[in-house]
């Protein structure tokens, strides 16, 4: 019995499946923050907007109503509504 014992020859074990793993967790968890980073300026981008509309004057009179009316960009009003 012991030749039998002694003729085993032990394989090396791999670790490449952990470390491959660990590399695909870490992968994961990297283009999810980017992703809630760039989603994160997209709504500090809106919320800048926003303010700059929020600042107009509080008086009724025309000239007032109208340089506000000229000082407030428009173009770009409708750019993230196609996302929702």
């Amino acid at each position: 019995m012991d030749e039998n014992q002694n003729n085993i020859v032990q394989e090396p074990v791999s670790s490449a499946g952990p470390i491959i793993g660990a590399i695909v967790i870490l992968a994961v968890i990297v283009f999810g923050a980017l992703y809630f980073m760039g989603e994160r300026e997209e709504n500090q981008a809106l919320n800048n907007q926003l303010e700059e509309i929020n600042t107009q004057s509080e008086s009724d009179e025309t000239a007032a109503i109208e340089a506000d009316l000229n000082n407030t960009d428009v173009n770009n009003i409708d750019a993230g509504l196609e996302t929702y």
